[in-house]
């Protein structure tokens, strides 16, 4: 996890759910967003997985997944 600058955010595709939402509580609204997708609350059931790891087990777009928390996390 690392900020480029003021309007860009990277986030490595390893990086916990928890590590993301606590450093950028913004991004919990994706996450929700993504609830239905999933079947499930990503927030209870998985912030101690990667992104990778959801978007495998839940068949997400993980550059979409990501790229729509990295602009959740820029605010």
């Amino acid at each position: 996890m690392t900020k480029k600058s003021e309007s860009e955010v990277t986030i490595a595709s390893g990086t916990l759910l928890l590590d993301i939402v606590s450093r950028w509580p913004a991004t919990e609204t994706v996450l929700h967003r993504y609830d239905e997708l999933a079947g499930v609350c990503l927030c209870c059931t998985c912030l101690f997985d990667s992104i990778e790891d959801v978007a495998s087990r839940f068949s997400l777009d993980l550059k979409a997944f990501l790229r729509d928390i990295e602009k959740a996390a820029v605010g």
